[in-house]
């Protein structure tokens, strides 16, 4: 049995890093992909669409994952973004690319509910272990897909690199199948009445979500996770692109400083998380959106574009935002009740890359009608604005 879970876990885990490898690796073929698609405005609403679907698909999807099998979703997930990567590497024009993107947001938005519903499940004695293991698996993901993809796309063309990544998602799905098994979540079907249930939930709906005081410590939370999800949808889509470009480093080498912040930001996530326990979330919040505010404007110097001080700008991008990352997740969980958690959750995925996912497009337009420095003077005043509405925000970590 506990075989079973292990394997059941590393499959799950690597479905995870796949499935976020595909909306990392649209940023690291945006270079190769303007020199046939268009401008940056054209690719950056491409992005867009695949993140807007991505969010907002989240909450229903959410629904489906407590009705139906958990295990069959995340093989969806993987077969359906697999195969829309595989029609975006051959299809020419961009209405079927746009329509296959869109595809391919529905694909990344099927993992999420499900994959974590089922780490819950497996996972008893050790869930947190588990859900590091879990997440562990995302952030791998994202970092080999920069590198991976900036290589192979230099190499073979930006269209093979889709089909390669078509690829991968078929077998990881049919490995799923073989691999995942799925625990029966333990219920009691006479335990409780639906119809009290559901009162009860709206009740506490009621009282805790249209309560003026509760409602002004939500708003404040969800306006900032907006911004959270804005910032690093947009300097992620278009951060290699911008060393290809201004800085004049190589696609390969760019891929290479790209992946660097997310490595550094997998550090950052557990020291952010265990420094929001022991002095409070908002101070974690403040000095992490301050610091990201001018890593982005330091981003934007000349510095004799010296690889070495690229290499620490980058990294000190990685840390930063990363940083803010489980403080703002647990300050969600302090200002919410048990009972209505999953929801506040749902809606906080939603909002992060549902409407922080216009960014992409908005970076694209800055790009192609003023500059490229002009993303990250852009993206500097949103964590700024992040920064202060976060001097409002309760310092609760109990």
């Amino acid at each position: 049995m506990e075989r079973r879970r292990v394997r059941s876990l590393l499959s799950i885990s690597a479905s995870h890093g796949i499935m976020h490898s595909y909306l990392v690796f649209l940023s690291a073929l945006l270079p190769l992909m303007k020199e046939e698609l268009g401008n940056y405005e054209v690719i950056g609403l491409l992005i867009s669409i695949v993140y807007l679907v991505y969010g907002w698909g989240s909450l229903p999807i959410g629904i489906l994952a407590d009705r139906y099998s958990k295990k069959q979703l995340v093989i969806s997930s993987m077969i359906l973004c697999g195969l829309s990567s595989f029609i975006v590497g051959v299809s020419e024009g961009l209405i079927p690319i746009g329509i296959s993107l869109f595809l391919l947001g529905i694909g990344t938005s099927l993992y999420h509910p499900a994959g974590f519903s089922l780490v819950s499940l497996i996972s008893e004695r050790m869930r947190g272990r588990f859900m590091g293991v879990h997440g562990l698996g995302g952030n791998i993901g994202m970092a080999v897909a920069f590198i991976s993809s900036a290589i192979f796309g230099q190499l073979f063309g930006w269209r093979k690199a889709f089909i390669l990544w078509g690829s991968v998602g078929i077998a990881m799905g049919i490995l799923d199948a073989f691999i995942i098994t799925e625990p029966k979540a333990k219920r009691d079907t006479n335990e409780i009445e639906p119809p009290q249930s559901n009162i009860n939930y709206y009740k506490t709906l009621k009282s805790h979500f249209f309560n003026k005081q509760k409602l002004r410590s939500f708003s404040l939370v969800f306006i900032v996770v907006v911004f959270s999800g804005a910032l690093w949808n947009g300097v992620s889509s278009f951060i290699i692109a911008y060393l290809k470009e201004v800085k004049g480093i190589d696609l390969i080498i760019a891929g290479g400083l790209a992946t660097i912040s997310y490595v550094v930001g997998s550090l950052a996530t557990m020291i952010g998380g265990e420094l929001s326990d022991k002095f409070g979330r908002r101070i974690i919040l403040l000095i992490g959106f301050s610091t990201f505010a001018i890593a982005l404007l330091l981003f934007t110097l000349p510095l004799g574009y010296n690889k070495i001080i690229t290499l620490m700008v980058i990294s000190l991008l990685g840390f930063t935002f990363y940083l803010t990352q489980s403080p703002l997740n647990a300050l969600l969980g302090d200002v919410t009740p048990a009972d209505v958690r999953g929801l506040a959750y749902g809606i906080n995925f939603m909002i992060k890359y549902g409407i922080g996912g216009f960014s992409p497009l908005i970076a694209g337009y800055l790009a192609e009608n003023f500059s490229m420095d002009y993303i990250f003077y852009f993206f500097a005043v949103l964590s700024t604005l992040a920064f202060l509405i976060s001097l409002r925000l309760s310092n609760k970590n109990e």
